[in-house]
């Protein structure tokens, strides 16, 4: 690539990554007021957000089916998920996040459908072994430690049942050498900002991919975005 182009391709991605920890940035601070969240993200997002959930549902979520939601926020998945016919249980460790699910869950007559948990990602260790056909995960990962993620994996591969799903979505770390440099430029003073406003901080995923293999999980799709800042991956529990 010509010394010209590649400026300009680097400039480029500078700043749609700016663009990005920004989006973060209000992200989080919508999560302090959930009663905006979800009219937030979809602007945000330009209905981005909704559209994973959605192709999420449509085709992953057989009726009939249990599925759990990590990190549910304000239940936007869970309930669709419910509407179309899935048993769910979904938990998230904000109040507020989950006061708003509730709300949705009770206006949607879906309180047989869904059941609702305050907790962290440590207590799924309380589950029974094999108790879900499906888990889901949309911007949970990035803010777990490398522990979490690892426990959260193993957890998921325990109860799910055979041939049971989990769906991954969230930023990740680019591969490339090039956008991983111009990621680490922007991400680091904008998680200050971020820290400044919100007392709290994600991380990028890294080797996901791997840690899910390692789990015992075949993974079926792994698709980034064109900056590969953002990760959607299907993998299947394996020799079960």
């Amino acid at each position: 690539m010509a010394g010209g182009q590649r400026a300009f391709c680097l400039r480029k991605q500078g700043t749609e990554d700016v663009e990005t920890m920004f989006n973060y940035v209000y992200m989080k601070l919508l999560e302090s007021q959930p009663d905006r969240y979800d009219r937030g993200i979809k602007w945000l997002s330009l209905g981005q957000s909704e559209t994973v959930k959605r192709r999420i549902v449509a085709e992953y979520v057989i009726p009939g089916s249990r599925m759990l939601d990590i990190g549910c926020g304000t239940g936007t998945l869970a309930v669709l998920a419910a509407q179309k016919g899935a048993q769910v249980t979904a938990f998230d460790i904000s109040p507020g996040m989950l006061a708003v699910a509730r709300r949705k869950v009770v206006a949607g007559g879906l309180a047989e459908r869904i059941e609702l948990h305050e907790r962290g990602v440590a207590g799924m260790g309380t589950f029974p072994e094999a108790s879900f056909d499906l888990i889901t995960a949309t911007l949970v990962f990035s803010e777990l430690s490398y522990d979490e993620q690892t426990y959260v994996l193993s957890q998921a591969y325990r109860i799910l049942t055979p041939a049971g799903r989990v769906v991954i979505a969230d930023e990740a770390k680019p591969e490339s050498v090039c956008k991983r440099a111009f990621h680490a430029a922007v991400r680091v003073p904008l998680l200050l900002i971020t820290f400044a406003l919100t007392q709290t901080k994600t991380k990028a995923v890294v080797d996901l991919e791997r840690l899910v293999s390692q789990a015992g999980f075949k993974i079926q799709n792994a698709e980034r975005s064109r900056l590969g800042s953002f990760l959607y991956l299907l993998a299947v529990k394996e020799n079960a």
